[in-house]
């Protein structure tokens, strides 16, 4: 694993060495997240693209949900990492292991249990059309939770290991399977909006495979044979204390996203079609962002572990420059070609003239978003959970209180569904930069250097 330690040499090097690989798997599944789009509203309707569009809130709330649990358990095992105690790093392995399969199970049975209640008033969706498909796509692809469940588990050990290009290789197979399907279930056969879903659904199912068998087969540390899956309360705790506050961030994310789209959906079909549009290349743009992210929680929760915390100071503002450069090379093109992109999900008039607003819009305030992701990675990291799910919590709470404002309070359009980012944003990047200059998150180290080891 000695390749993998990230307390040594260049600090942005070893940043956006780590980083680069989760950008392109993140790329990947935003790439199969969009030719869903494109097929579903070129060969079925922008009816069903709406509905697609409209549930994806709702079902990524149970993914994130997966990956608040194995990143934040993920810390403590880097943290033992960057401190050298490989033992401790593999029973808690295992407790990751055993905690995100059971939670796997539960959320498969309850998210198919609930598909229509949740699609029609959790979601608020009253177009009849729109409903059947949102129900039939949330039904098909619940099934496919426990995979997603268990590959989140096997990436966030091996991303705390300084391994993130295995994860690439997972999305990338991964990839290739769904658009494959989609095209077959899609394109060449009728199934529509629920051929879409099982296409999901067996591509998750083969990522999880080779994720499993590559952690197995390259990391002695984490081969588990029945008998060896130990589950270690004292190791479940610590788990926890990281795994809750970061899973919070991201239900609270969920939930933020589930409310902004009720209001979307407000605005009726046109809306929701633009919206859908606009958000696949809004995941674009946060691509490089929440890839950073995550390399800082990876960077610092190794140097915490060492002790290095100069390098975590000079490794946050060496991923904010990364952060902005990158912004700027996706923004710009992004903002000159919006109408041209949108009409690529079969979209045309109004859908297309509101998704090109969503578009140029967030353009522009992403280097907002750019400065203050990067420290909640670091909080995380550092065995802060709690300040980066603050930041988190802010940044929604402002987004949806200005959202509902701008329409019930001072009579703005559909403009407010996205005009709400800047408040937000602003807001959250002022907290971040509060916090750090406090210096808090220096004394939350998860692992004392004078704490016996268990083996």
């Amino acid at each position: 694993m000695k390749r993998n330690d990230l307390t040594q040499g260049s600090e942005w090097r070893a940043i956006l060495g780590f980083a680069l690989p989760i950008m392109l798997g993140s790329l990947l599944q935003q790439l199969y997240s969009t030719v869903d789009g494109i097929i579903v509203g070129n060969f079925v309707n922008s009816t069903a693209l709406a509905a697609m569009g409209s549930c994806m809130s709702y079902t990524s709330m149970f993914v994130f949900l997966a990956m608040g649990v194995a990143n934040g358990s993920g810390v403590v095992i880097s943290q033992y990492f960057g401190a050298k105690r490989f033992g401790e790093m593999r029973r808690t392995a295992s407790t990751i292991m055993i905690m995100l399969i059971a939670l796997g199970a539960f959320f498969t049975v309850f998210c198919i249990i609930t598909a229509r209640p949740a699609s029609k008033y959790l979601l608020k969706i009253d177009d009849a059309q729109i409903l059947s498909y949102s129900v039939t796509y949330i039904a098909i692809y619940s099934a496919g939770l426990i995979f997603q469940f268990i590959y989140n588990a096997v990436a966030g050990i091996l991303r705390s290991v300084g391994d993130s290009k295995a994860v690439l290789y997972f999305l990338l197979v991964a990839t290739l399977l769904n658009v494959v399907l989609d095209l077959l279930f899609v394109a060449v056969l009728p199934w529509g909006v629920a051929g879409a879903a099982a296409a999901t659904v067996i591509a998750q199912a083969a990522c999880m495979l080779v994720s499993l068998r590559y952690m197995f087969k390259r990391y002695p540390e984490f081969r588990f044979k029945t008998k060896e899956l130990v589950f270690d309360r004292e190791k479940f705790s610590l788990c926890l204390k990281m795994a809750i506050p970061t899973t919070v961030q991201h239900l609270v994310i969920s939930c933020g996203h589930i409310a902004l789209q009720r209001l979307v959906n407000s605005f009726g079909a046109v809306t929701m079609a633009a919206f859908t549009v606009g958000s696949r290349y809004d995941h674009y743009a946060s691509i490089p962002i929440m890839g950073i992210n995550q390399a800082m929680a990876a960077f610092s929760g190794q140097n915490t572990g060492a002790g290095r915390y100069d390098r975590v100071k000079r490794g946050v503002f060496s991923a904010l420059a990364i952060d902005l450069i990158m912004v700027a090379v996706l923004c710009v093109p992004l903002y000159i070609f919006a109408a041209p992109l949108a009409r690529l999900f079969g979209v045309s008039g109004e859908e297309v003239s509101q998704s090109v607003e969503y578009l140029r819009f967030i353009c522009l305030c992403y280097p907002i978003f750019a400065l203050y992701i990067p420290f909640s990675g670091m909080y995380q990291g550092c065995g802060d959970p709690m300040a980066a799910t603050a930041a988190s919590c802010i940044a929604l709470g402002v987004r949806i209180a200005a959202a509902y404002l701008m329409v019930y309070a001072f009579g703005i359009g559909y403009e407010a569904c996205w005009e709400n980012l800047v408040y937000g944003w602003s807001c959250a990047l002022a907290f971040d930069l509060i916090y750090y200059a406090s210096g808090r998150w220096k004394t939350k180290s998860l692992i004392k250097k004078n704490q016996e080891v268990k083996i």
